[in-house]
């Protein structure tokens, strides 16, 4: 079925912050390195120069670090933590966020490949400055950018992918980096919801973001240059996978996509196990779980669950049982 991960810390105030990595966790970062260097376009690495500029070189020492950990080239860390913007149609992701007594709660499944190695090397990554924690990331060590956070100010922020005509904007700023910022220095779920709309991107993407109370619940469905909201009615659950539901009708169906072929199929059976959920009842994390890794939800290729209760500060994070052999 599932198993949990463990955690690790990661000084950002210390020039030796990467390098306590647990050695069974360089080794599995490595091999995801190299296999992501092997999907990269082969222009890719020239890209990290024009980028550090773009994002002001402020996350260059850390990439410098991490080379530094797992002995790889310092661009192609760089590189590799822009890669959605690069792959964008080949991750998918099914997402959901539901109203309980206890505040709101965030579950999701993130597939991509190659799952195996994601699987493998997956940990809750706590970063944190003068010993306290700042963000949480449900990811990898060795990971700057962010898929899928959790703010200690109140919010978490996950990433689905998606597709638009509007294709890559060279003058957006990579998703992965903006999500980044935004677990990292938004102030309140306010604030997130304005960087996450505003912001130019390089690609298009559907952010869920999720505060400490109920009504903090909504999708940002993102073009590089156009947003809409999508809010929750009341106390329904709030769904994302791989299609637009404001920008656009879902037509995943015809794109010919593996993922984005079962995107309305997946909407609408995560819809179903929770469509008479209120915000009265309580609800265990095995029985999200049970829900991400039903035939009609999960993936060949999901790597990851994980939950997300903002209120509490808490983030757990599986792999399925399966791809850890």
């Amino acid at each position: 079925m599932w198993q949990e991960c463990g955690a690790v810390e990661i000084a950002l105030d210390r020039q030796d912050g990467f390098a306590h990595i647990p050695e069974d966790a360089v080794i599995e970062v490595k091999r995801l390195l190299a296999d992501v260097q092997a999907n990269l376009p082969s222009t890719a690495l020239r890209l990290a120069g024009p980028l550090h500029l773009r994002t002001m070189g402020i996350f260059r020492r850390e990439a410098l670090q991490i080379a530094n950990v797992v002995g790889a080239d310092p661009s192609l860390v760089f590189i590799a933590n822009l890669i959605y913007d690069f792959i964008v149609s080949q991750m998918g992701c099914s997402t959901i966020a539901l109203a309980t007594p206890d505040g709101p709660i965030l579950a999701r499944n993130m597939d991509f490949f190659p799952q195996e190695l994601l699987a493998r090397s997956s940990r809750v990554v706590k970063y944190t400055r003068r010993g306290v924690v700042q963000f949480t990331q449900a990811g990898w060590p060795g990971a700057i950018g962010t898929v899928s956070g959790l703010s200690e100010r109140g919010f978490a922020v996950v990433l689905n992918a998606v597709a638009s005509k509007e294709g890559m904007n060279r003058l957006g700023y990579p998703v992965l980096l903006h999500l980044r910022r935004v677990v990292e220095q938004a102030q309140d779920f306010d604030q997130a919801l304005r960087w996450l709309s505003e912001a130019r991107l390089m690609m298009s993407a559907l952010f869920t973001l999720v505060g400490s109370d109920n009504q903090q619940r909504v999708v940002i469905e993102r073009t590089p240059t156009q947003h809409q909201l999508r809010w929750p009615v009341l106390d329904e659950p709030l769904v994302t996978t791989n299609d637009y539901r404001l920008l656009g009708k879902c037509q995943a169906a015809r794109t010919g996509d593996q993922l984005a072929s079962t995107s309305c199929s997946r909407f609408e059976a995560l819809s179903g196990f929770f469509e008479n959920h209120n915000s009265q009842q309580t609800i265990e994390d095995a029985q999200l779980l049970y829900a991400l890794t039903d035939p009609s939800v999960i993936q060949n290729i999901t790597a990851q669950h994980m939950i997300f209760r903002p209120r509490q500060r808490t983030v757990r994070l599986f792999v399925p049982t399966r791809l850890m052999h």
